[in-house]
């Protein structure tokens, strides 16, 4: 937890006490403190802290925007100077990083509800809260309390003395971009395959001798990460499944492994299992560890990964990486009507085709809450969102890029991505190579005909077929 305008010290100010085995690091270069979570090329604290010691005074948000476009990984960053700090998120917020003004000042935590706790902050969010309650997950910035901020994908905010904070982008994923170069099935797949295959390289060598452990699924996703580990010779990959016993996601998890040479194990898992695990006092500090007041906390494969941490098969030292979220981000989320470019409408019906197709599909847990009241509400905050992000109706391909993008920085930054929590809470580093930088600028180009039902993905996994 960060402490900023601490009473016992004026002006900006960060006294750090983030536990280091929820995987923070703190690195100290004279008057310089950086606290970084995660893995990647620049993201490291020993750099960042050389980098900004070198500097004279409080860094500018023009200067910070610099310095995080040319970091490369999964991170969160939190640092300090003399007068200043600042707090930042890589561009899926695979850590989330809130902040909000207590008594003496600012205050930044990665656990928003230990944050809101600690401060005390009891009014809710009705909006928040509706949005919770209808999709899992809330809009944009909002949280569920008042008064907590947390950072969205590709955020920062800056702490200056005598200034308000000052939150900005340094990136966002534009699949809306309207300058997509011109498009080429066969030398886009053969770009897929080569990117697809550098990434895991990268993601191989980062780990080192350490297991790498995949939940393998019958799915494309989990597959083309081990398959394409196998086809760059990396053995030190170990694979597991779960479920009810016979159940054909797990047959067809095995066979994958087996085929590819790879250990695989399977973990049982009826109605009796996962009582006893919702029971735990495990389950209970989970659930404190990884509300971020934004979703619902992701809790698919905890007690599986615990179960195989017992028997010894996946070691205190393995790195876990999923299949989040190939799917999503190669098309398949596409849904009707935004698979299609619409002729003739004008910008007030095609801003309606988005959001009502946002709120059908997402905003539907509980079918009682699609109410006439509460429609315009969601919708509205869902094309604010797309503004603030700069998305506009310039054209009428960019339907399905402003569509994606809602669904990106709420669904799947704050719910699908989130699951690595699991991980860490189980004392494991983890990679999203699915989510790597290069796979975001890659699929960011690609148009319409390529991402619907996956066409260009899938042509990848069955042409080159691992």
């Amino acid at each position: 937890m960060a402490d900023l305008y601490s009473k016992d010290r004026p002006g900006p100010r960060a006294v750090f006490s983030i536990s280091a085995s929820l995987g923070w690091r703190c690195v100290r270069d004279g008057a310089i403190t950086v606290w970084t979570k995660g893995y990647g090329k620049g993201a490291d604290g020993d750099a960042l802290a050389k980098q900004l010691a070198r500097r004279a005074g409080a860094p500018s948000p023009a200067e910070l925007k610099k310095l995080l476009s040319g970091l490369d990984g999964h991170f969160a960053i939190i640092a300090e100077g003399v007068g200043w700090a600042f707090a930042a998120v890589d561009w899926v917020r695979s850590v989330p990083v809130s902040f909000a003004q207590g008594p003496q000042g600012w205050v930044i935590d990665d656990q928003a509800e230990q944050l809101r706790a600690r401060l005390g902050l009891e009014s809710v969010n009705a909006e928040a809260a509706r949005a919770l309650a209808m999709a899992g997950y809330t809009i944009d910035t909002a949280t569920l309390f008042a008064g907590i901020e947390q950072l969205g994908p590709g955020e920062f905010v800056l702490f200056r003395q005598g200034e308000a904070p000052k939150r900005q982008r340094y990136y966002c994923y534009r699949p809306w971009r309207a300058d997509k170069p011109a498009y080429n099935a066969n030398s886009a797949s053969q770009a897929l395959a080569d990117t697809t295959l550098e990434i895991i390289d990268g993601m191989m060598k980062g780990i080192g001798d350490r297991v790498l452990a995949v939940p393998l699924s019958a799915g494309r996703d989990s597959r083309l990460i081990v398959s394409a580990a196998r086809h760059l010779g990396y053995g030190n990959v170990r694979t597991f499944a779960y479920g009810p016993a016979g159940n054909h996601e797990a047959q067809a998890s095995r066979a994958i492994a087996e085929r590819l040479g790879y250990e695989w194990q399977f973990v049982p898992t009826d109605t009796a299992f996962m009582r006893r695990h919702y029971e735990s006092q495990d389950w209970r500090a989970y659930l404190r560890f990884a509300d971020s007041l934004q979703s619902v906390p992701f809790v698919q494969d905890l007690p599986q990964i615990q179960a195989l941490k017992e028997s010894g098969y996946i070691p205190g030292d393995a790195v876990i990486a999923n299949g989040n979220s190939g799917d999503f981000i190669s098309g398949n989320h596409i849904v009707p009507p935004m698979d299609s470019i619409p002729d003739g409408l004008s910008a007030a019906k095609r801003r309606e085709r988005i959001t009502r197709t946002l709120y059908k599909k997402h905003f539907a847990l509980w079918t009682g809450l699609q109410t006439d009241a509460n429609a315009p509400h969601i919708r509205n905050a869902l094309w604010a969102s797309v503004e603030r992000a700069g998305g506009a109706l310039a054209g009428s391909v960019d339907d399905y890029g402003l569509y994606e993008y809602a669904e990106f920085q709420d669904r799947q930054c704050k719910y699908v991505i989130t699951g690595q929590r699991i991980y860490e809470f189980l004392g494991h580093e983890w990679r999203l190579p699915l989510w790597d930088k290069l796979y975001l600028d890659f699929f960011e180009k690609i148009p319409l005909e390529a991402k619907v039902g996956q066409h260009l993905y899938a042509k990848l996994l069955t042409g080159d077929n691992w």
